[in-house]
């Protein structure tokens, strides 16, 4: 059964970022959410970006995409994009794909805010 997706915007203007949170399913159907949402940041001068990830439950190719385009849209704003909170089935198709070590991954939002404090580049860390 499927989840919808819901996505929730927050502003940390201490730490100079923005967080979506993604939560549901990300498929054909609910990657363009997810898209416009990044979009609409990068639109607005938010070029930092942590997508928190760990309530997310499913991801298909077409989300996948949607991450990788989302990565593309933001650095060529002059920003970064960081994930936090990857495990389970996003984690497998990251490191299936090889992409696991492409992104900058955080254990929770905590640590990415952390990163993004410290004036945090796209730089694992």
């Amino acid at each position: 059964m499927s989840r919808d997706l819901v996505i929730r915007v927050t502003h940390h203007e201490e730490a100079g970022c923005a967080v979506i949170t993604v939560m549901g399913d990300i498929d054909r159907n609910s990657s363009p959410l997810l898209r416009e949402s990044i979009r609409g940041l990068v639109d607005d001068g938010h070029v930092q970006i942590v997508l928190d990830v760990g309530e997310m439950t499913f991801c298909d190719s077409n989300g996948l995409r949607t991450f990788l385009s989302g990565m593309t849209t933001v650095f060529e704003a002059g920003g970064w994009l960081r994930l936090a909170g990857v495990r389970g089935h996003f984690e497998r198709l990251l490191r299936m794909t090889d992409l696991y070590t492409f992104f900058s991954i955080d254990a929770d939002v905590l640590g990415s805010l952390k990163h993004a404090s410290r004036g945090g580049s796209q730089a694992s860390g």
